[in-house]
Protein backbone atom coordinates (compact mmCIF):
# COMPACT_ATOMS: atom_id res chain seq x y z
CA UNK A 1 0.00 0.00 0.00
CA UNK A 2 1.43 3.44 -1.09
CA UNK A 3 0.95 6.50 1.03
CA UNK A 4 2.31 9.27 1.72
CA UNK A 5 2.04 12.52 4.28
CA UNK A 6 3.58 15.57 4.79
CA UNK A 7 3.58 18.74 6.83
CA UNK A 8 4.05 22.73 6.23
CA UNK A 9 5.27 24.77 9.25
CA UNK A 10 6.34 28.38 9.68
CA UNK A 11 9.93 29.19 10.82
CA UNK A 12 8.97 28.68 14.23
CA UNK A 13 7.60 24.95 13.40
CA UNK A 14 4.38 26.14 14.09
CA UNK A 15 1.31 23.79 12.04
CA UNK A 16 0.08 25.45 9.02
CA UNK A 17 -1.13 22.36 7.42
CA UNK A 18 -0.62 19.19 6.82
CA UNK A 19 -2.09 16.00 4.83
CA UNK A 20 -2.36 12.35 4.21
CA UNK A 21 -2.83 10.37 0.55
CA UNK A 22 -3.79 6.88 0.15
CA UNK A 23 -2.27 6.11 -3.14
CA UNK A 24 -2.89 2.53 -3.34
CA UNK A 25 -0.36 0.11 -5.14
CA UNK A 26 2.40 1.68 -6.03
CA UNK A 27 6.04 2.32 -5.14
CA UNK A 28 8.01 3.99 -2.68
CA UNK A 29 9.21 6.28 -5.30
CA UNK A 30 5.91 7.01 -6.25
CA UNK A 31 4.45 8.22 -2.97
CA UNK A 32 7.55 10.38 -2.39
CA UNK A 33 6.76 12.25 -5.50
CA UNK A 34 2.93 12.83 -4.60
CA UNK A 35 3.78 13.72 -1.13
CA UNK A 36 6.45 16.59 -2.66
CA UNK A 37 3.80 17.53 -5.28
CA UNK A 38 1.06 17.73 -2.82
CA UNK A 39 3.39 19.43 -0.03
CA UNK A 40 4.16 22.05 -2.76
CA UNK A 41 0.64 22.72 -4.29
CA UNK A 42 -0.38 22.96 -0.44
CA UNK A 43 2.74 25.55 0.67
CA UNK A 44 1.57 27.25 -2.55
CA UNK A 45 -1.97 27.66 -1.82
CA UNK A 46 -0.87 29.03 1.62
CA UNK A 47 0.83 31.83 0.50
CA UNK A 48 4.44 30.22 0.96
CA UNK A 49 6.82 33.00 -0.74
CA UNK A 50 10.35 31.06 1.19
CA UNK A 51 10.19 27.16 0.98
CA UNK A 52 12.36 25.00 2.28
CA UNK A 53 11.16 21.44 1.53
CA UNK A 54 12.78 18.30 3.04
CA UNK A 55 12.29 14.71 2.03
CA UNK A 56 13.80 11.50 3.00
CA UNK A 57 14.12 10.51 -0.24
CA UNK A 58 17.60 11.52 -1.94
CA UNK A 59 16.43 9.80 -5.20
CA UNK A 60 13.06 11.74 -5.43
CA UNK A 61 15.26 14.92 -5.09
CA UNK A 62 17.44 13.59 -7.42
CA UNK A 63 15.02 13.00 -10.03
CA UNK A 64 13.46 16.65 -9.58
CA UNK A 65 16.66 18.68 -9.53
CA UNK A 66 18.42 16.81 -12.53
CA UNK A 67 16.54 16.92 -15.64
CA UNK A 68 16.97 14.10 -17.82
CA UNK A 69 16.32 14.28 -21.55
CA UNK A 70 15.32 10.16 -20.90
CA UNK A 71 11.72 9.04 -20.59
CA UNK A 72 11.28 8.02 -16.99
CA UNK A 73 7.93 6.47 -15.62
CA UNK A 74 6.77 8.94 -13.74
CA UNK A 75 7.81 12.06 -16.18
CA UNK A 76 4.64 13.21 -16.10
CA UNK A 77 4.51 14.14 -11.95
CA UNK A 78 7.89 15.42 -11.98
CA UNK A 79 7.23 17.76 -14.79
CA UNK A 80 4.40 18.74 -12.28
CA UNK A 81 6.53 18.96 -9.35
CA UNK A 82 8.69 21.19 -12.33
CA UNK A 83 6.15 23.46 -13.01
CA UNK A 84 5.08 24.07 -9.56
CA UNK A 85 8.88 25.04 -8.70
CA UNK A 86 9.08 27.50 -11.29
CA UNK A 87 6.42 29.61 -9.97
CA UNK A 88 7.14 33.08 -8.51
CA UNK A 89 8.73 31.64 -5.11
CA UNK A 90 12.09 30.56 -3.47
CA UNK A 91 12.05 26.88 -3.18
CA UNK A 92 15.31 25.09 -1.76
CA UNK A 93 15.12 21.37 -1.71
CA UNK A 94 16.66 19.39 0.76
CA UNK A 95 17.74 15.90 2.25
CA UNK A 96 16.86 14.65 5.24
CA UNK A 97 17.02 11.12 6.65
CA UNK A 98 14.05 9.61 8.21
CA UNK A 99 14.57 10.22 11.83
CA UNK A 100 14.89 13.98 10.83
CA UNK A 101 11.21 13.65 9.39
CA UNK A 102 9.58 12.06 11.76
CA UNK A 103 5.69 14.07 11.51
CA UNK A 104 5.82 13.50 7.89
CA UNK A 105 6.68 9.82 7.95
CA UNK A 106 3.76 9.49 10.73
CA UNK A 107 1.16 11.02 8.68
CA UNK A 108 2.15 8.55 5.96
CA UNK A 109 1.39 6.15 7.93
CA UNK A 110 -1.53 7.69 9.43
CA UNK A 111 -3.28 7.90 5.89
CA UNK A 112 -4.24 4.25 6.36
CA UNK A 113 -7.37 4.86 8.29
CA UNK A 114 -8.51 7.12 5.36
CA UNK A 115 -10.34 5.89 1.87
CA UNK A 116 -7.99 6.35 -1.19
CA UNK A 117 -7.42 10.02 -1.99
CA UNK A 118 -5.70 12.74 -0.54
CA UNK A 119 -6.74 14.36 2.89
CA UNK A 120 -5.75 18.08 3.78
CA UNK A 121 -5.64 18.61 7.42
CA UNK A 122 -6.12 22.25 9.14
CA UNK A 123 -4.98 20.93 12.74
CA UNK A 124 -2.44 17.95 13.60
CA UNK A 125 -4.30 14.69 14.67
CA UNK A 126 -4.39 14.65 18.20
CA UNK A 127 -1.60 11.54 18.00
CA UNK A 128 0.66 13.44 16.20
CA UNK A 129 1.22 16.41 19.23
CA UNK A 130 4.11 14.81 20.84
CA UNK A 131 6.08 14.00 17.57
CA UNK A 132 5.75 18.03 17.11
CA UNK A 133 6.64 19.00 20.18
CA UNK A 134 9.61 17.19 20.35
CA UNK A 135 10.60 18.26 16.50
CA UNK A 136 9.85 22.16 17.57
CA UNK A 137 12.37 21.50 20.50
CA UNK A 138 14.78 19.68 18.37
CA UNK A 139 14.92 16.31 20.01
CA UNK A 140 16.13 13.43 17.96
CA UNK A 141 16.76 10.32 18.25
CA UNK A 142 20.00 8.75 16.37
CA UNK A 143 20.19 6.50 13.60
CA UNK A 144 21.81 2.88 14.68
CA UNK A 145 23.93 1.84 12.20
CA UNK A 146 25.74 -1.20 11.91
CA UNK A 147 28.91 -2.35 10.72
CA UNK A 148 29.76 -5.32 7.74
CA UNK A 149 31.18 -7.17 10.95
CA UNK A 150 27.95 -6.90 12.74
CA UNK A 151 26.00 -7.70 9.53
Amino acid sequence: MATAGGVIRNCYGDWIGGFCIKLGTGSGLLAELWSILQGLQLGWRKGAQFVILESDSKLALDLIKHRSDQVHPYSTILGQIRCVLAQGWVVQLVHTYREGNRVADWLSKHSLVYHFGTYELDNPPANLDVILREDMMGISFPRQVLQDSEL
